[in-house]
C-alpha cells in the first residue's frame, strides 16, 4: 500500500511536455481538490479510529462488568441454594424435635394411662375386699345380735333374720 498523505499531493510535480500535454493550472487545482479531500478522510479516518479506540475501552468495560454481574449472578445462586439447603436441614431437624417431644408426650401418657389402670385396680380389689370385710361384719354383728335375742325373750317382737 502507497503511503500518501495530503502534503504528498500537494508537492507532486510533473514534467511538463510542450505538446500535447495537461493544462498545469487545471492538474494544479485538481490536486489541491484531492488533496483537500485526502486530508478530511484521514482526519475522519483518525477520528473514526480514535472513536473505535474508545469504544473497544467500553467494551472492554462492559465485558468486565458482565463478567462481575455473572460471578455474582453465581454467587447468588449459590448462596440461595446454600440458604435453602440449610433452611430444609433445620425444617427436619425442627420436624424431628417436635416428633421426639410427641413420641415423648405420648409415652409419658401411656405410663399415666397404666398407673392410673393399676390405680384403678388396685382400688377395685380395695373395694371388694372392703365389701368382704363389711359384708363379714354385717354377718357377725347380725349373728351376735341373734344371739343375743335368742338368749333375751322379747315382748312378742320377732327377730328378723
Amino acid at each position: 500500500m502507497l503511503e500518501l498523505n495530503p502534503t504528498d499531493i500537494r508537492k507532486k510535480t510533473f514534467k511538463s511536455r510542450w505538446v500535447s500535454g495537461y493544462d498545469m493550472d487545471e492538474v494544479e487545482a485538481f490536486l489541491d481538490q484531492v488533496s483537500s479531500a485526502f486530508e478530511q478522510l484521514a482526519d475522519e479516518n483518525e477520528m473514526l479510529h480514535e472513536q473505535v479506540k474508545g469504544m473497544e475501552g467500553e467494551l472492554d468495560d462492559f465485558r468486565t462488568k458482565r463478567k462481575h454481574l455473572e460471578d455474582a449472578l453465581i454467587s447468588a445462586q449459590k448462596v440461595i441454594d446454600d440458604m435453602k439447603g440449610n433452611a430444609r436441614k433445620q425444617a427436619d431437624n425442627i420436624l424431628k424435635e417436635a416428633e421426639n417431644h410427641a413420641d415423648r408426650w405420648i409415652s409419658d401418657a401411656n405410663s399415666q394411662v397404666l398407673e392410673i389402670k393399676r390405680e384403678l385396680h388396685d382400688l377395685e380389689l380395695l373395694r371388694k375386699d372392703y365389701e368382704i370385710r363389711y359384708r363379714s361384719l354385717l354377718e357377725s354383728h347380725l349373728e351376735q345380735l341373734n344371739a343375743m335375742q335368742a338368749d333375751f325373750p322379747h315382748n312378742g317382737r320377732e327377730v328378723v333374720s
